[in-house]
């Protein structure tokens, strides 16, 4: 996830990455989300600090046996208040995340920007292309066949794109992890 305060100073820069890697990530919402979150911090910490400062005069009016039910009262209001804040700055946080969550990492500037997959540039290869003698399945499909992907339940689950590995295809991947992680830790990247 891209730092908030990155897209708050970078609005064009990512919006235009998002354009250009085709997500539909809604960078002026975010924007609008943001400004209403912190000015309902800014309203909370204002609301906070009255409290603090007028607790501490009724116990001031307490200790000297006067009269305080007004200033309680007043208090149990900004309480209240506070409460339904928090609540409301809770609701903005998720809407927030849950933009977020949507906006992809800008690419580096040597990538071209592409209409879609089938558009995309080769840069360079290396070695040769070895052509099997067989026709040989998309990974998708050769999951499948094996039993260890379940790419409806993925989709169900994370939505298009997302896969479920199950059996020897999750065993595989956490032995391919282990490898690179010793592999890593073996060459000094601990």
């Amino acid at each position: 996830m891209l730092d908030l305060k990155y897209i708050r100073e970078n609005p064009d820069l990512v919006r235009t990455a998002t354009e250009n890697k085709n997500e539909l990530a809604d960078i002026d919402k975010i924007l609008e989300l943001d400004q209403k979150r912190r000015s309902v911090i800014a309203e909370v910490e204002k609301l906070k600090a009255l409290k603090r400062r007028v607790s501490e005069q009724i116990a001031g009016k307490k200790k000297n046996k006067e009269d305080s039910s007004e200033d309680i009262a007043r208090m149990k209001e900004v309480g209240q208040k506070i409460t339904d804040l928090d609540n409301n700055l809770r609701s903005l946080k998720e809407a927030l995340d849950y933009h977020l969550l949507r906006v992809p990492n800008i690419p580096d500037d040597t990538v071209p920007a592409g209409a879609d997959e089938e558009s995309n540039v080769t840069i360079r290869e290396w070695g040769k292309v070895e052509t099997p003698d067989f026709e040989p399945l998309p990974h998708w499909e050769l999951g499948e066949k094996l039993d260890i992907i379940d790419l409806a339940a993925g989709s169900k689950v994370a939505g298009s794109g997302f896969y479920v590995l199950k059996g020897p295809g999750a065993r595989l991947q956490r032995a391919l992890i282990s490898f690179m992680l010793d592999t890593h830790a073996q060459d000094g990247f601990t």
